[in-house]
């Protein structure tokens, strides 16, 4: 259910017309280009999830504002699948994602398991906007 959220949130946010994060991927230097990035498999993905949800579950718990927990947790995931993967998902294929798309992806996955994990630490107004999201994505498919 998580991936399918993932895949489902970056084919989303792919037609937006322009991304902004690609502008600054461009500056990536020639020596980040020879690197072979292995792509993330389905377990490290699951692990990556696991780790923000449980960030955001402690950051609730320390007071920090959701908005701010969640935007940090999702800051994480991207930096952990663009840097040790290249952007690069094996479910996703041999396409290189985005960190805005990956952001987008990964936003929802943590809302879903802060909803199962800490439920009580996330707003109900998250709660209203992820149930809504997950209905427009599940009348996409």
């Amino acid at each position: 259910m998580a991936i399918s959220i993932f895949i489902c949130s970056i084919l989303l946010s792919s037609c937006k017309n322009s991304v902004s994060s690609e502008s600054s991927q461009s500056n990536v230097s020639s020596i980040n280009n020879e690197i072979k990035f292995i792509p993330a498999s389905k377990e490290q993905m699951n692990l990556y999830r696991q780790i923000g949800v449980s960030y955001l579950c402690l950051a609730r718990q320390a007071k920090v504002e959701f908005p701010q927990a969640i935007s940090i947790a999702s800051n994480n995931f991207v930096l952990l699948v663009s840097k040790k993967h290249g952007g690069l998902i094996e479910e996703i294929g041999d396409k290189k994602l985005t960190n805005d798309q990956i952001y987008q992806g990964s936003y929802l996955q943590l809302l879903e398991g802060a909803i199962q994990l800490c439920p009580d630490q996330v707003p109900e107004e998250d709660k209203t906007k992820f149930s809504q999201a997950l209905e427009k994505l599940n009348q996409k498919e």
